[in-house]
């Protein structure tokens, strides 16, 4: 059996730091040399810069770790960290996706929720042979040695000099060339983003810093809304998850991906842009009432909402869920979970229970949203059945980037494909109620397809590519509706946001309320 060796505790703290920032950083300088390489003049800076950078990267982790790395944790923190920033890396070089506050807190959720299957799809095989030489090898010389502290006031001592000193020599290098130092950084502002495990780790003491906050109390709005309910009424909002506008064939996208609703009497809003990029963000804004520029998801969850408006106006409300859950948004309504631990709990399986409610409900105007599963990857081929695999090869796994482009758009496709099956099944049974009802879809937010190497979805609004925020957006009106109603739709051309759901959502089922803005709903009534 080996021995075990000594090492001081600083000598740890440096030599993991400097291999956790080498490890995990060097595409960080290989997109800082090219940047220089066309933006910038002076070799002299580049190699001035990206010292500077390095050395920042090295020492900030070397004070967290003096910070956090006390006698019994500085070993499993480093190794926390090393596989951390494994996971990280492979994800950032695969998908494209840095990992921030609202990943963090979905990934919070989907553990929360029992949303298992959710986290096991983004795992793979290869992850794991990735994380033998990344994560665990690096661990083994822990094992061998022994780690050497001083006195614990000549520990603490260390650590507060320490600190000291690099913070000082951090702040000398920048002033010795400020002036060019604070041109680059404005240059490439968002370079924090792509280091690893920095933005992590900031990125959870944020979510740590909010959850510390006092918690907010429930504000319910003060509103009195009102509806005729006794007019027979039913409409069916459809949620769709991770569908991309630009490939949906009434878009003109070229492949024919909706053969079904091309035949209905189909309101088509082409220029619509989600408010986020999650669904932790973009459900709860969907039925947001406040303001939408201020918009927050803490907010949203600790106030009244669309749905609760609608069912305080007497409306019978009625929330089912196939996906991760309802974001905090139906939590005063009724609801109804279809998704189960299995992978092929498709869409259609909303219907049945839309059918029973609506011959089980007692009231005569009805809501139901449908939460559905839509195109959520990256097992894309998981979101369809069989008979729907119309384009083919289509990629069969959980890593897109081990397909190629042709083969993920074919299993994409077919998700997309699926849901105008869905969605027109929909309409073609509200055609047969003989009454006045109306549907309304709209996706969550889009997907990246290996677009400038990015996939899936999740990239801050302010970065986030057209790919992720172009949504689809169709509403359908039954003949009985038009006859009841003279409506005004907003044109089809227009730019649109989220906004605009909540308060066309509420002026469709003809709720009176303060909180309803006609000037952002899609319809006016007559």
């Amino acid at each position: 059996m080996l021995e075990k060796r000594n090492i001081n505790f600083t000598t740890l703290i440096l030599i993991y730091s400097f291999v956790i920032t080498a490890l995990f950083n060097h595409t960080v300088f290989i997109k800082l040399n090219e940047l220089f390489t066309v933006d910038f003049k002076y070799s002299s800076f580049e190699v001035f810069f990206l010292l500077l950078v390095f050395l920042t990267l090295f020492l900030l982790l070397v004070i967290f770790l003096l910070l956090t790395g006390t006698r019994y944790l500085l070993k499993p923190l480093i190794g926390f960290l090393l596989i951390t920033s494994s996971i990280i890396f492979y994800y950032k070089q695969n998908y494209g996706i840095s990992v921030d506050e609202g990943i963090i807190l979905s990934g919070i959720d989907s553990i929360k929720e029992g949303n298992f299957v959710e986290i096991t799809d983004l795992l793979s095989f290869k992850l794991l042979l990735f994380l033998i030489p990344m994560g665990f090898l690096p661990l083994i010389p822990l094992l061998f040695l022994r780690v050497i502290y001083p006195s614990v006031g000549k520990e603490l001592l260390f650590r507060i000099l320490g600190i000291v000193l690099i913070l000082s020599s951090l702040l000398g290098l920048i002033y010795a060339n400020y002036k060019n130092v604070s041109l680059t950084v404005r240059v490439v502002k968002d370079l924090n983003r792509q280091t690893i495990p920095h933005y992590f780790i900031s990125s959870n003491i944020e979510v740590i810093k909010d959850s510390l906050k006092t918690k907010q109390t429930f504000v319910a709005l003060k509103d009195m809304p009102t509806t005729n309910t006794e007019e027979e009424m039913l409409g069916i909002i459809i949620i769709g998850e991770t569908a991309r506008a630009d490939h949906f064939s009434l878009n003109g996208y070229s492949r024919e991906t909706n053969p079904l609703l091309k035949n209905q009497d189909i309101i088509n809003y082409t220029d619509a842009t989600s408010c986020g990029t999650l669904t932790k963000t973009s459900v709860p804004c969907m039925f947001y009432l406040g303001n939408y520029n201020g918009f927050s998801v803490k907010k949203a969850r600790y106030q009244s909402n669309a749905l609760d408006i609608a069912s305080k106006a007497g409306v019978d409300v009625l929330w089912v869920e196939n996906n991760s859950s309802c974001k905090n948004v139906c939590e005063r309504i009724k609801t109804d979970i279809v998704i189960t631990k299995k992978n092929d709990t498709y869409d259609e399986l909303l219907i049945d229970r839309m059918l029973n409610f609506i011959k089980e409900s007692k009231k005569k105007k009805k809501l139901i949203i449908l939460h559905t599963m839509g195109s959520h990857g990256p097992k894309y081929y998981k979101r369809y059945p069989k008979k729907f695999g119309k384009f083919t090869p289509s990629c069969q796994s959980n890593s897109p980037q081990d397909c190629s482009q042709k083969e993920l758009i074919n299993a994409y496709d077919n998700t997309i494909l699926y849901t105008d099956y869905v969605v027109n099944s929909i309409i073609d049974i509200l055609k047969k109620k003989n009454v006045s009802s109306f549907m309304m879809y709209a996706s969550d937010h889009g997907e990246s397809l290996g677009e400038n190497g990015l996939y899936l979805h999740g990239v801050p609004m302010k970065f986030a590519p057209r790919e992720q925020i172009h949504i689809p957006w169709l509403m359908w009106y039954s003949d009985e509706y038009k006859k009841n109603n003279k409506i005004i739709f907003k044109n089809q051309d227009e730019k649109i946001t989220h906004e605009f759901f909540p308060h066309t959502m509420m002026q469709s089922l003809k709720i009176n309320s303060k909180t309803l803005k006609k000037n952002k709903s899609l319809i006016q009534l007559d």
